[in-house]
């Protein structure tokens, strides 16, 4: 009978173990949870950063990129006159200083060369680059 008793009372001991060690491990799987959010929050929080890095340039300020404009007039004035906006086009989607998502990008080069004064419309689509009028 004895042997019963303390067979049985072990048993509950290792039960009751069981069950500490069972909550323990919930805890630290919680914990780790909570971790991995925390960790997700900061991965968007740097990959924000990085984006706002990206645009500042040395010594943290701000990189101004060229007004399109600017970068047509310098790449008619290379090219021979007259210049054709078919062909302005092709190059300015190539130059690394032009960034546009305009889905009609033909269009904003015409509007852009129309209001300034340093081009001169020969015909549809053929402009010549007349320079600065001082």
């Amino acid at each position: 009978m004895s042997v019963t008793y303390h067979r049985i009372k072990k048993d509950i001991q290792e039960m009751a173990g069981t069950d500490v060690l069972n909550k323990q491990m919930e805890s630290v799987e919680n914990e780790l949870r909570k971790t991995r959010m925390e960790i997700r929050e900061l991965k968007r929080e740097v990959a924000g950063l990085s984006k706002k890095l990206a645009s500042l340039g040395p010594g943290g300020t701000k990189v101004k990129t060229p007004q399109l404009i600017d970068v047509i007039e310098d790449v008619a004035s290379r090219r021979e006159q007259p210049v054709k906006v078919v062909e302005l086009r092709e190059l300015l989607i190539k130059d690394s200083r032009v960034k546009s998502k305009a889905e009609n990008f033909y269009s904003v080069i015409v509007t852009a060369m129309n209001n300034s004064p340093n081009f001169e419309k020969l015909g549809s689509g053929v402009y010549k680059y007349i320079g600065t009028k001082e």
